[in-house]
């Protein structure tokens, strides 16, 4: 579709859509490795071409093939194709009377396929004249090319036919044109072959020095030996241009494939831009900026090589390309004064940003235009992605802190209401009934007081703790301290809960001084011995335990009571994680094992639950404090 007729094949395209109840249509365009490339003009119209078939709804696809009927039809029967429109020149007399048209191949090798043939309405567009001077100043070095290599062949053929009576010379020309054609091309392959044909003919035919034919059997030598010649010139000519079309798809997929690479995984949108600027610069081989909304403006993000200033039409062409979706700046209908040109980062859900490549650096239809559109399409996915992976941590931030709020206010509403309850109504009733009450009754509810109250100053102390530990304003005073001093002091902060219960120490004579915050270390202890003394039956043994190896001095926590499930010991740390109904508030908030998890890391130590130890129950803390030198085995 790169001639006049591509813009009305286009829209014949989607009215033939329109009329299937709008069915869904595609635009193809054959590209043959083989043939000659397109000229400006050409190019032009068939990017122009495309890009009409995308704003009209339609998808495109560029094939490759030198059998233009038979990639097309493979293409229709791979995707199911029912309709195919096609438009039909201005072919030769010969053409047609040949049966070798576009149109007459395709209609003969249709099957199942309904074919539409759009005629040319229009006068063809006069051809501009061509300019001799550039064609002959691209083309001479091949044709010099192809001249020397026969010379070169006439001089070895001399020397071998004074050398050697009898000798192939024509071997010797075929090479000559092989090597022409090889190395530049179809035309000067044919331009050497004739000639290799008229050299050979006049120095080593008889009559020799003359371009007349002696016999008949000559004629028949010379006749083969042209056709040859043409023949594989022209083949290695087109295995050339094959190779050539190759190598520039080979590094149109390595570009790809690289920028594919390095915006893989990126999590950060202004580093996604920065490298697409880089790839897509390097693709152009010129300078390429990339700008990305902020607060509803577009922002200069990313630039290559440098970042450099855009002036106001520039911004102006920016604007409209990503209000419109449309390109602007030079090259098109918007702006065309300024000196970028700028297209929209289109992403899978929505825009992701503007891209801009500096004038006059790409030809429309070229595949150096292909690899940076390419590059731009998969940038934008990029930016997108890594815009969409900022928004999902920020999300899942706001997720968390709701579902810790939700926790918090269904703490506060009973954990804290059921002692607050207690106290009011025990103190109440001393105030109105004091007189009246027994000293035994008024023990007791004064003991009541007492212990909802402790109980109240733990959940608010633990509230405010992990309040410190989710704001990050907790503040660790390190000093060394011997863990067993530590121990000592949580176990005489519990004793009094410990009610029927027991609690045994084993600890070493000699241990290892660790460099820790003593009382944020005493805090978690404390948590995780009221953790210990809640879960366990009455007459049970909690013991503590400390010990050392090489590199860590290990705190053990033990008690009696039924365990922990093996799910549950992952999220045993976890706020507001019960291992009773929700409906026993007894036990606590929950928070007593994440605060202590969140006191230990943040002295660089471990902990780590164990469950069941023996007989199916009982549960271990262990706490590992990292020593600041590691102790030689044989000390310890």
């Amino acid at each position: 579709a790169g001639d006049a007729m591509a813009g009305p094949l286009v829209r014949a395209g989607r009215r033939l859509s329109d009329m299937m109840m709008d069915a869904p249509w595609t635009v193809a365009h054959v590209d043959r490795p083989s043939g000659a490339r397109h000229g400006v003009g050409s190019a032009g119209k068939l990017s122009d071409a495309l890009k009409l078939a995308e704003q009209l709804g339609g998808r495109t696809v560029v094939l490759s093939g030198d059998d233009v009927v038979r990639a097309i039809m493979d293409h229709a029967h791979n995707n199911h194709v029912t309709q195919i429109v096609l438009a039909k020149g201005r072919d030769s007399r010969l053409s047609e009377w040949l049966g070798r048209s576009l149109a007459a191949e395709l209609l003969r090798q249709a099957r199942g396929v309904a074919v539409h043939v759009v005629t040319d309405e229009v006068e063809p567009e006069p051809k501009a004249p061509k300019d001799v001077r550039l064609n002959l100043a691209g083309g001479w070095r091949g044709y010099a090319v192809g001249v020397a290599c026969v010379i070169a062949a006439t001089g070895l053929a001399l020397l071998l036919d004074r050398t050697f009576e009898r000798v192939d010379l024509g071997v010797i020309y075929l090479t000559a044109v092989l090597a022409a054609g090889a190395l530049y091309g179809l035309r000067p392959a044919l331009a050497a072959a004739t000639v290799a044909f008229l050299t050979y003919n006049f120095l080593f035919l008889q009559p020799k020095f003359s371009f007349a034919i002696g016999s008949p059997t000559d004629v028949l030598t010379l006749i083969v030996f042209w056709g040859v010649a043409l023949t594989t010139g022209a083949l290695a000519g087109r295995v050339r241009e094959q190779a050539r079309a190759a190598q520039r798809r080979a590094s149109a997929v390595s570009a790809l494939l690289a920028a594919s690479q390095r915006l893989t995984g990126i999590g950060d949108r202004n580093e996604a831009a920065r490298i697409l600027a880089e790839q897509t610069a390097a693709a152009a081989g010129t300078g390429a900026v990339v700008l990305l909304p902020v607060d509803g403006e577009l922002i200069l993000t990313a630039g290559a090589p440098g970042k450099p200033e855009l002036d106001a039409e520039a911004m102006a062409a920016a604007r409209w390309a990503w209000e419109k979706g449309e390109p602007a700046g030079h090259g098109t209908g918007t702006l065309p004064q300024a000196r970028w040109t700028f297209r929209l980062l289109q992403g899978v859900r929505d825009r992701a940003g503007v891209a801009g490549i500096e004038a006059a650096a790409l030809s429309p239809g070229s595949d150096e235009e292909k690899l940076a559109l390419a590059l731009l399409d998969q940038g934008a996915v990029a930016v997108e992605r890594a815009d969409l992976a900022g928004q999902a941590v920020e999300t899942e931030t706001l997720r968390r802190t709701d579902r810790f709020r939700g926790a918090l206010m269904n703490s506060v509403s009973h954990d804290l209401r059921t002692p607050l309850s207690t106290v009011l109504g025990a103190s109440t009733t001393l105030i109105d009934l004091g007189d009246k009450l027994t000293p035994a009754v008024r023990a007791d509810l004064l003991l009541s007081i007492r212990e909802e109250a402790e109980r109240l100053s733990r959940y608010v102390g633990d509230l405010l703790d992990m309040t410190r530990l989710e704001g990050g304003g907790l503040n660790i005073r390190a000093d060394w301290v011997d863990v067993r001093d530590v121990l000592n002091a949580a176990g005489k902060r519990v004793a009094r809960r410990l009610g029927q219960r027991r609690m045994t120490r084993d600890f070493p004579a000699q241990l290892s001084l660790v460099m820790v915050d003593q009382g944020l270390l005493e805090q978690a202890l404390v948590n995780i011995l009221e953790n210990a003394i809640a879960y366990s039956p009455d007459g049970s043994t909690v013991e503590l335990a400390a010990y050392e190896d090489r590199g860590a001095v290990v705190i053990s926590i033990e008690d009696e009571g039924k365990g922990i499930p093996t799910a549950e010991l992952e999220r045993v740390f976890d706020k507001f994680r019960r291992m009773e109904e929700p409906s026993d508030r007894t036990k606590g908030a929950g928070l007593g094992l994440a605060i202590a998890k969140g006191f230990v890391e943040a002295m660089n130590g471990r902990i780590a639950a164990a469950s069941p130890i023996q007989d199916g129950k009982g549960t271990r803390i262990l706490i590992s404090l990292p020593k600041a030198v590691v102790t030689h085995p044989s000390l310890l």
